[in-house]
């Protein structure tokens, strides 16, 4: 008969660590002797602490919450105790302590012993605080590495930080004294994971794996139970960005509810602290603050207008009720708090001049021009969306005042040959998109000039949303918006992520347009190939995401439906060539990409447009029942949502 395995015999007295954590102190085969605990964080596992009577001091109650959540923590996985704190809310898997080891140096243990910064509002739930500040502890890597990764794929595009300020805050633990820092860091430390879990990484300095365990979700719920629940008492940007950061990660997500609720939050932070006016900020604003409350200002500005146009809503902040600067354009690195730097001038040219010509220098330009310059397109979406919603303000009942005020109509001509001539005028860093090097100083030039393209197009179908163009008018502006994003490096357009789907869908929308209409042989050809060309780019761009809505295989596996209703039911084979092919293909190339021509061809002057007027057909309603965006848009707010929680 076998034995019984000899039972393990608890540790009669808990090691220094343990107790001060009060936590289980739990022997192991450690070649230093040392406990489970005091092994697994790479800590010396000692007992020098005086002997002490044993039992609860009369009068006293003992708090066992605190205990309980932190021994949790550090024995069944971090994030997974945080999750059973927060009701169940935070998900994933135990987090790897090989990888999550925090730093020793100043014992960040100790802040279990200290409330949050007393500036800070706190709604009195300690063991749940305690509880993620045990996370974030645990995961003090990678929350290290998270922001840094924060500083290459989100800061381009929302630089809510100043990056040497925010750095050293995260390296000295700054965040776990201060609840708003806090909950802002670990609402980073959410954006980044989820884009990094989507393929948003383009350089070789990290790997996948360590940046998305634990992943998204679980710093997700730490940065919404560090957001007190009474919003009067809050005070300061850091619950602002924690709230705005929140809201871009919704939408990285899949979670358009929670975005909308996040925005709602950061708008009613920002009025109760009056961020939309810079007379109402404190005096004593060091210039690091006054450039970061500008970034917020302006970058959740054009998030707004963003939301407006795909799902609909109202804008909470026009352009005309802000008082507030565009950011200065400044390096982060000549921003300090006693005030900003000089960037050295740089010779006009590499050359050397004539001897009775004077060297011009100038100061180099930065990446915050073509920042500011995507602001400016936002500011004329604004007004274009206010333009469309006149045509549709007739259905809710109300007597129409827009006369009194002699609106000027919005042609997207006239509007696109403006910002045409604004987008020349640009520096050539802003107008080319060259492949991403893994060079900071270079690749945040090229984010710009991606995000200026994308706008420019998001600006473009918006104009002709609310305009009556033809057939072969639509599918011009398909292609060339579609060549636009094509010829942008597909590492940009993996960064800026989920958001910039919603831009295609504007053109899913106008090919649907047509595809509700009358059709020819070639019309439906000419659309079949945008077609198959965007579900190539979509499915490119969806390839790993966490929430991919499918959009690109549900558009190709729409096309073959269509296809085989096109053989059965009508006498056309689109996919065999056809006359109507050959000269739609024998349309010369123009010499720059049409999307940015000043010369825009007019409706039905296309070599194919004799051809729609032979053979018409419609296509049956059910055919595009599975359409990937809502047909009908004109009726709806939002024109570009694609499917979604």
């Amino acid at each position: 008969m076998s034995q019984k395995p000899r039972k393990l015999q608890r540790v009669s007295k808990a090691c220094d660590f343990c107790n001060r954590r009060s936590i289980k102190c739990s022997q192991r085969e450690d070649p230093l002797g040392r406990c489970q605990n005091c092994a697994d964080f790479d800590v010396p596992c000692t007992f020098d602490r005086p002997a002490k009577r044993r039992g609860v001091k009369a009068g006293t109650q003992a708090s066992g919450r605190d205990a309980q959540f932190v021994r949790a923590s550090v024995n069944h996985g971090i994030y997974t105790a945080a999750a059973t704190v927060s009701g169940g809310r935070a998900s994933g898997s135990s987090t790897s302590r090989s990888s999550s080891r925090p730093s020793i140096s100043g014992d960040p243990w100790s802040t279990f012993t200290h409330g949050w910064s007393a500036a800070e509002n706190d709604d009195g739930d300690g063991a749940l605080h305690n509880s993620w500040k045990a996370f974030a502890i645990a995961c003090d890597r990678q929350i290290r590495n998270l922001v840094q990764v924060y500083f290459e794929i989100v800061y381009p595009i929302f630089p809510l930080f100043h990056m040497p300020s925010f750095i050293e805050q995260v390296n000295s633990k700054e965040h776990l004294r201060n609840q708003g820092l806090f909950a802002s860091t670990m609402a980073v430390c959410s954006l980044v994971s989820g884009r990094v879990r989507d393929g948003a990484l383009y350089s070789n300095r990290w790997h996948r794996e360590e940046l998305i365990d634990p992943p998204s979700e679980a710093f997700f719920a730490a940065a919404r139970d560090s957001i007190p629940r009474d919003l009067v008492a809050v005070k300061g940007i850091d619950y602002m960005r924690a709230c705005a950061i929140l809201a871009i990660a919704s939408i990285q997500n899949g979670q358009i509810r929670n975005m909308q609720k996040y925005s709602g939050l950061y708008h009613t932070l920002t009025s109760m602290d009056g961020l939309y006016d810079e007379k109402l900020w404190p005096k004593d604003l060091s210039p690091i603050e006054t450039e970061e409350r500008r970034r917020l200002f302006w970058s959740i500005y054009t998030l707004d207008i963003y939301s407006t146009i795909v799902w609909g809503g109202v804008i909470r902040y026009r352009e005309a009720h802000s008082l507030v600067r565009y950011p200065s354009e400044v390096d982060d690195e000549f921003i300090t708090h006693h005030g900003y730097g000089v960037p050295p001038v740089t010779p006009e040219s590499n050359s050397l001049p004539p001897s009775n010509v004077t060297v011009v220098s100038r100061q180099p330009v930065t990446w915050l021009r073509g920042w500011n310059f995507t602001t400016d397109l936002y500011r004329i979406l604004e007004h274009v969306v206010d333009d469309n919603r006149r045509h549709f303000s007739s259905a809710n009942g109300t007597t129409q005042v827009w006369s009194l005020f002699n609106p000027l109509s919005m042609s997207e001509p006239a509007v696109m040959d403006q910002v045409l001539t604004m987008y020349s005028a640009l520096p050539s860093q802003f107008r080319e998109t060259p492949p991403t090097t893994g060079d900071m100083s270079k690749d945040l030039f090229g984010f710009q000039s991606a995000n200026i393209q994308a706008t420019l197009q998001l600006l473009r179908m918006v104009l002709l949303s609310a305009e009556e163009i033809g057939v072969e008018r639509k599918c011009d502006v398909a292609g060339e918006l579609l060549s636009v994003f094509s010829n942008v490096p597909v590492e940009y357009l993996k960064a800026i992520s989920s958001p910039l789907l919603h831009h295609l869908g504007g053109i899913g929308y106008i090919l649907g347009s047509v595809m509700e209409g009358n059709l020819s042989e070639a019309s439906y050809t000419r659309v079949r190939t945008l077609l198959l060309e965007m579900a190539d780019l979509l499915q490119r761009l969806e390839t790993g995401l966490h929430r991919a809505s499918g959009a690109g295989e549900r558009l190709r596996s729409q096309v073959g439906r269509i296809d085989g209703y096109m053989r059965t039911s009508l006498p056309l084979d689109p996919t065999a060539p056809s006359n109507a092919m050959q000269v739609i293909d024998a349309k010369p190339e123009p010499a720059v990409p049409s999307a940015y021509a000043q010369d825009t061809p007019a409706v039905g002057t296309s070599p194919g447009a004799g051809l729609d007027q032979m053979s018409q057909f419609q296509l049956p309603p059910e055919l595009l029942t599975d359409w990937p965006w809502p047909l009908y848009s004109y009726n709806t707010e939002g024109f570009l949502p694609l499917a979604s929680e």
